[in-house]
């Protein structure tokens, strides 16, 4: 009997496994009703129900000029756009602060939320900092 070949063997097939069971945890069946994003949820995907609510936070410094465009595929709606300075007293001239968009998940299949953070003056170069976050609807 050739041990070293049925021990790769059942690695092999012991990997198969975990990769099946990994990619069945992060599927349909943990879909959410609402989900809270900020700039590390950049590039992720995540499953929602219908109707399910997004709130998106990100940092945002408009005295500089520069402000988050966001746009979102026809499935998804912006129900309430907020910035949030986080000087609360007023009197930090310049502060920065937070964007925070209220999104509802309105239709089903693949969304997509995409941001660029950029002044509206000025042409995009594709160097802009950006956000983009993959939502399935089910």
């Amino acid at each position: 009997m050739n041990y070293p070949l049925t021990f790769m063997g059942m690695g092999i097939i012991c990997l198969a496994a975990l990769v099946v069971a990994g990619c069945i945890g992060t599927g349909p069946q943990n879909l959410s009703g609402h989900i809270v994003a900020n700039e590390s949820q950049n590039g992720s995907t995540v499953y929602v129900n219908r109707t399910a609510d997004i709130t998106l936070n990100l940092k945002e410094n408009p005295t500089t000029g520069y402000q988050w465009n966001l746009t979102l595929t026809p499935g998804l709606v912006i129900t309430n756009d907020t910035f949030i300075p986080s000087d609360t007293t007023g009197k930090l001239v310049g502060s920065g602060g937070t964007r925070v968009w209220e999104i509802n998940a309105a239709g089903t299949g693949t969304q997509m939320i995409k941001a660029v953070y950029m002044r509206s003056w000025e042409p995009v170069t594709g160097n802009e900092t950006a956000f983009s976050m993959t939502v399935i609807v089910q």
